[in-house]
């Protein structure tokens, strides 16, 4: 699970884009904009923009833990005492025949100008691109055909890797190795 810390960023991300779309965002571009614009950070910084995890889905990667708030919203969870730490994040958004719409404003403490630049870069590029038939064939890079391979022989192992992602993105070699050195140093500490 995530810590707290890292869902009011997620969530934050999440509503920066919401933001863009005031008639609402299908599920699909709005997880596109954020894997992709993820994905170029990874291969420039070395590091995440936002720290949600990606699956390989049919449609494409999909940021996990955003992809559960939406659909815990979208189904009307009345349980959302079981997931506390999840509580603002849902009330944050509103969704309606697979459209998703931002309630709140994003918590800018979250984010950096850099990493809006990214965002919104990525926000223009795919805005008035058709979801399925452009922006998720796109999508379907060398990390989620790995993830999406693993994932149909074993549901638990569909998840991209940065790693995976940063080369799909062009990553070098050295900035592979400082991601590899930073995940290493991470789990050693976890």
């Amino acid at each position: 699970m995530k810590t707290l810390e890292q869902v009011k960023k997620i969530e934050s991300v999440v509503l920066y884009v919401l933001r863009k779309f005031p008639e609402g965002v299908d599920y699909i571009k709005l997880f596109k904009i954020i894997y992709f614009a993820q994905k170029e950070y990874l291969v420039n910084y070395g590091k995440v923009l936002c720290p949600d995890t990606f699956k390989a889905r049919t449609f494409g990667p999909v940021p996990a833990l955003s992809d559960k708030v939406i659909k815990l919203v979208e189904l009307e969870e009345e349980d959302i005492d079981s997931y506390p730490d999840l509580r603002n994040f849902y009330n944050s958004i509103r969704v309606q025949d697979q459209m998703v719409y931002a309630l709140a404003e994003p918590d800018m403490d979250y984010l950096s100008r850099k990493e809006c630049e990214y965002l919104d870069k990525w926000y223009n590029y795919c805005k008035d691109k058709d979801s399925k038939k452009e922006l998720s064939p796109e999508s379907h890079d060398e990390a989620y055909t790995k993830a999406y391979t693993r994932y149909k022989d074993d549901p638990q192992l569909g998840t991209l890797t940065n790693i995976e992602i940063a080369k799909a993105g062009g990553a070098t070699e050295k900035m592979v190795a400082y991601i590899r050195e930073k995940e290493l140093m991470t789990n050693e500490l976890s």
